[in-house]
């Protein structure tokens, strides 16, 4: 009787442990059921990214893996449509992420009389491939389906590839949308606010997209892809003041005939010393500004020189800080020009006050990819490629060592 009794308790207990532990489960098995968070994964996250990714919050590949990135992006998608910015992508972030997505992308079902292409004849679109926009959300100015937010430099996405078809369209930019918004694009953009009469940043904020839209649907087409107009060569030397809506003049790229490719160890380190100063000219826009030398190493550590240095610095990179590297024409103390690779991200430390620049940059010349690839492998060899395909671009010619 004694080992019955034992085994009856034994198995009352078991029994509520196993409903106390069911009653702490229970909210959090709900939980996973209805949203999605940070270390969740599968089909439902992989949709939600591409939701995401189309409507220009997030960047990169769908894996279908929720992480940071995803959390991040989940935020300012909730943050944009006024929603409890939490990362928690439960049903109504998802169902209106998934359906404003949709909305982006597929083709209106009532045709219009009026085409604006002739491409498929029953659904008029504007584009092409999967990224084409039907005729009638153009002809109601939808063509960005409503979204106006900045496109800017480094971006990269479903926008990205509806803007680069409509300056595809209106002849502002040849070749294929890839959506990434890189030299090319930026050039496009500055081309076509020129055109505009817009302020020419290479910001596709809400005026340029909406005078785009508007082009596109009055069926503007240039005879030939513009090139952004340049200014007269600003002189060398900064001003000591600014204004601070200013930047500095644009200024004609240098001709081909003086540019030299320059090797970093064997010509550029030896010639130039701390403290002094390289001009930066951005192939793509005309835009310059000034840096000074504070170190070098295997690379040149600098900073901008004044607030307008920086100012028009970032709006070369698209209005943003980022690593993302651009190759740019150099213009060396002793008056030569080379080509070099920058960024215009801050870190570390800066030795200039009022810049307006917490730190300081990297530009990057011609090294021995052998020696880069040692020494640098990642950032550094990214930075050796984009000197490689600048200059084949310039020149025809391939680096070989």
């Amino acid at each position: 009787m004694r080992k019955h009794r034992f085994s009856a308790r034994a198995l009352i207990r078991l029994c509520l442990a196993g409903c106390l532990i069911m009653l702490f489960l229970s909210p959090a098995l709900a939980y996973e059921a209805s949203t999605l968070y940070n270390g969740c994964s599968g089909e439902e996250v992989r949709q939600l990214q591409q939701a995401l990714i189309d409507l220009g919050f997030l960047d990169g590949k769908a894996d279908g893996v929720f992480g940071n990135k995803t959390e991040n992006a989940v935020r300012a998608f909730q943050k944009k449509n006024k929603l409890t910015a939490d990362g928690l992508a439960g049903e109504k972030t998802r169902e209106l992420a998934l359906n404003s997505a949709a909305k982006l992308k597929n083709p209106s079902a009532t045709p219009v009389p009026q085409t604006v292409y002739a491409d498929p004849p029953t659904t008029p679109t504007i584009g092409t491939a999967a990224t084409r926009i039907p005729a009638s959300k153009a002809n109601a100015g939808l063509l960005f389906g409503g979204n106006y937010d900045t496109i800017r430099y480094g971006d990269k996405g479903e926008r990205v590839k509806i803007l680069q078809n409509a300056l595809i369209d209106t002849g502002f930019l040849k070749g294929k949308a890839d959506g990434d918004f890189g030299d090319l694009t930026l050039n496009a953009v500055v081309a076509f606010q020129q055109y505009q009469k817009l302020t020419a940043d290479g910001l596709a904020g809400k005026k340029t997209l909406e005078a785009l839209e508007k082009a596109v649907k009055n069926g503007t087409k240039v005879s030939t892809t513009p090139v952004p107009a340049a200014t007269p060569a600003p002189t060398a030397t900064p001003k000591p003041a600014d204004t601070p809506s200013d930047i500095n003049a644009r200024m004609s790229i240098p001709s081909l005939s003086s540019v030299q490719l320059m090797h970093w160890f064997n010509d550029v380190k030896p010639s130039i010393s701390n403290g002094q100063y390289l001009l930066i000219c951005d192939p793509s826009t005309g835009l310059n500004w000034t840096l000074r030398v504070m170190s070098r190493g295997r690379h040149c550590d600098c900073e901008p020189l004044t607030s307008q240095d920086t100012r028009t610095m970032v709006t070369a990179f698209g209005g943003i800080n980022t690593w993302n590297q651009k190759a740019v024409y150099v213009k060396l103390p002793d008056g030569r020009w080379t080509i070099g690779s920058t960024h215009d991200m801050p870190h570390d430390s800066g030795g200039i006050k009022n810049n307006d620049f917490n730190g300081h940059l990297c530009v990057h010349f011609l090294r021995d990819m052998s020696e880069a690839q040692k020494n640098d492998p990642k950032y550094g060899v990214a930075n050796q490629q984009t000197i490689r395909s600048f200059w084949k671009q310039l020149t025809g010619q391939d680096i070989t060592k």
